[in-house]
């Protein structure tokens, strides 16, 4: 008897450590970051385990405690504790249990994960051929308490011409007040649609080695704010078929930033870091579906996104962009289905070129077998020209792509990824070319 209670002492305080940890990695991991899931469920088990063996082991001393009960029922063959003892250890143990439980958290310093990437390129003369690096990507989660959460993430890349860069990708604060609310505050990556918050810097998070080309990172070519600087209200609740969430965000506007203030078309969109462009707002919402049952899997959705956005021409033209659209994902039975939509209704608000429409999407097929997982992808993007929120923008053209590609995962946290895509220009350029890619991607 004295054994088990020196084990259940020894328990106690592994116990206590290992479910805080893994209720505290739980809630800070909250904002999207599904690469600690399966820490979190390791974490879980072992304190369920633990709290198995210790509920049974207390039961036993409790059972013993019993008037009546005679030594040859214990589980021992030691000579019987007294139950007045045995009650005392017991009671004891649970004040041990109860005040290790309520001391502070052991800071054990920052946690820090990552990303990194690199591959290869074959394309056609005039594009980049070779061996390449892609992204060293750190991203920290401070421990600031039960509600408050931090989330910040340093990109080290490379960019066209060969040098690397370093972006503060996101620098975001935020309070849980419940599931329905959580409030983040800094740079966000915008809750539109569905790629942009379930795959970020990390290159082994997506099946693919490229991103949907109309929403690649604004310094990567993307003709959509996909960084945001502002306020972020996120939430969900449960129903009888699944789960609502929702989010709502408001930040500074964009700007495009002309390479050359007096040629056209050489911009690319700056999310303000500093400020908002042209003293004015970007404003948006995105409401989702989670579905349980017999669509387990199937999350659906709408967003809408609304801006002014000025480039830096000698005289600025100033855009009211107005998006809406629609989106899918099925992430279930070893298959993933991706399919998003977005319609544009701008507004030239400096010159009189009027009201314009284009629109743009993708849809992205899946099946894993094992540890490879073959895919495709279409993506179109009609882009009006006369819309200078498009045509001032360097990657702001339509065009069509077709990708086709095979993903190994060599472990939960390495893959190895070949990807061809064929590209057709069909406006301000036209033409087409193809490339080949390859690329080694990690998680750490």
């Amino acid at each position: 008897m004295i054994n088990s209670t020196r084990r259940l002492r020894s328990y106690a305080g592994p116990l206590v450590i290992s479910l805080t940890q893994a209720l505290f990695c739980g809630n800070a991991a909250a904002a999207s970051d599904a690469e600690r899931i399966g820490e979190l469920e390791k974490k879980l088990d072992e304190s369920l385990r633990m709290i198995q063996q210790l509920s049974q082991q207390v039961q036993e001393l409790k059972a013993n405690s019993q008037p009546g009960r005679s030594a040859q029922t214990a589980p021992t063959q030691i000579a019987p504790t007294p139950p007045a003892a045995i009650s005392n250890r017991v009671d004891d143990l649970e004040q041990r249990v109860s005040a290790m439980a309520s001391q502070p958290e052991v800071d054990h310093g920052l946690d820090v994960h990552g990303f990194a990437d690199v591959g290869f390129t074959a394309a056609p003369s005039g594009r980049a051929t070779g061996a390449n690096i892609g992204a060293l990507d750190f991203y920290l989660t401070p421990k600031l308490g039960d509600r408050f959460k931090a989330l910040f993430e340093l990109n080290f890349e490379c960019c066209d011409e060969g040098h690397i860069g370093v972006d503060l990708e996101r620098m975001q604060i935020g309070y849980t007040a419940s599931d329905a609310l959580t409030v983040w505050a800094g740079r966000f990556h915008t809750p539109f649609g569905y790629w942009n918050t379930a795959f970020h810097h990390g290159a082994q998070l997506q099946t693919s080695v490229l991103r949907p080309k109309f929403l690649d990172f604004e310094d990567a070519g993307g003709i959509l704010p996909v960084h945001t600087v502002g306020l972020w209200a996120t939430g969900s609740a449960k129903t009888d078929s699944g789960r609502l969430g929702y989010d709502v965000y408001a930040g500074n506007a964009p700007t495009i930033q002309l390479a050359d203030a007096t040629v056209a078309g050489s911009g690319t969109l700056d999310p303000g870091l500093a400020g908002a462009g042209g003293r004015k707002a970007t404003v948006g919402a995105n409401v989702h579906f989670a579905f349980k049952g017999a669509a387990d899997g199937l999350n659906v959705g709408a967003h809408t996104l609304t801006s002014r956005v000025v480039d830096t021409a000698p005289v600025p033209n100033a855009t009211r962009l107005t998006m809406f659209g629609v989106w899918l994902a099925y992430v279930e039975n070893n298959w993933e289905v991706l399919a998003e939509q977005y319609s544009f209704r701008n507004r030239d608000q400096t010159g009189n070129t009027g009201d314009h429409s284009s629109n743009a999407a993708y849809a992205q097929v899946g099946r894993q077998f094992g540890q490879w997982t073959p895919y495709s992808r279409y993506e179109l993007a009609s882009l009006d020209q006369n819309d200078l929120y498009f045509a001032q923008q360097e990657s702001g053209q339509s065009y069509k792509r077709l990708v086709v590609g095979l993903r190994y995962d060599l472990n939960p946290k390495a893959a190895l990824k070949l990807e061809a895509h064929h590209t057709r220009l069909t406006d301000r350029d036209t033409g087409s070319y193809s490339e080949l890619r390859g690329q080694v991607a990690i998680r750490f």
